[in-house]
């Protein structure tokens, strides 16, 4: 299986670089002598090695999410036994990192050292389904919720123009949607609450899973990094983690988060090259 894995982001990689260098040719010939900008190194030098490698090698990542599935499993059980509510019930799930693996798209980035760029991840969206793989107990929770009667419905950051892909992806992984009011995709924003509302106007969402805690609410949206002090970075981090305290008692209860090192909002006050260690627990002062 390993071997294989290695093939298929090997598969990926070439891909990838074949589409970009494809399509970096045709818009300079059109528009020469200008470029496109540059993607742009990641730093320091593969940040994200041990964050990935943990997702993607570690059993403690797989028995995180078999613990928060099976912890799902259980709340959707009290939540829907004997009742009897006036719309049906749901379960609203996250798709990227949530249900969806993108491991692949990962390892590509790492290869090149390349930091994020939405033109990289549009092409995986677009021409890469094939090699998406499935968070670990996802797939088996879905099933037994749809066993339940308990629709299942995903609201997604991925694109809306890629609406087609997508659901290629879910019908190949054995997990299809029986209707497009149950895929929201975005159009113009990451802010899910408006799509959140829809849901909860048709339905009686019983749980919200993501990895992401703006999956959740908006109130965990990072505030907006503008001058990047310290104090600056310090209170963006701080603000996030009142939000969770004063949410304490969703967590396991209507919200089931899971584990992503990778990437996400916590990110936000982040990036800021070798100086990103100054966020870490302070040093002991010399004597």
């Amino acid at each position: 299986m390993n071997r294989f894995r290695h093939r298929i982001i090997t598969a990926v990689l070439v891909g990838v670089g074949l589409l970009l260098a494809f399509a970096v040719g045709n818009w300079s010939a059109a528009q020469s002598p200008t470029a496109p900008a540059a993607f742009k190194q990641d730093e320091p030098a593969f940040r994200s090695l041990d964050a990935n490698l943990f997702m993607q090698t570690s059993a403690e990542y797989r028995a995180c999410c078999y613990q928060a599935f099976n912890l799902a499993t259980l709340r959707l059980k009290d939540a829907t036994k004997g009742a009897k509510p006036a719309k049906p019930f749901a379960v609203v799930m996250d798709l990227d990192e949530t249900v969806f693996d993108n491991a692949g798209f990962q390892a590509m980035q790492l290869r090149s050292n390349l930091a994020y760029d939405q033109r990289l991840w549009d092409v995986w969206e677009k021409e890469h389904g094939e090699y998406v793989g499935l968070v670990p107990g996802a797939k088996e929770f879905i099933l037994h919720a749809i066993k339940q009667e308990v629709a299942v419905v995903y609201i997604s950051n991925r694109n809306e123009k890629f609406r087609e892909q997508t659901k290629k992806v879910l019908t190949r992984l054995g997990i299809a949607v029986d209707a497009d009011d149950r895929l929201k995709l975005s159009t113009d924003t990451s802010d899910k609450t408006k799509r959140r509302k829809e849901v909860d106007d048709a339905y009686t969402v019983v749980l919200n899973i993501g990895d992401n805690l703006r999956d959740f609410d908006e109130s965990f949206r990072s505030r907006k990094i503008e001058k990047k002090t310290a104090e600056e970075l310090q209170m963006a981090i701080q603000e996030r983690k009142d939000t969770a305290d004063k949410n304490q008692t969703a967590f396991g209860d209507k919200w089931i988060i899971l584990p992503n090192p990778a990437y996400g909002e916590w990110m936000k006050p982040l990036g800021q090259g070798k100086t990103d260690l100054d966020r870490l627990a302070p040093s002991i002062p010399s004597k």
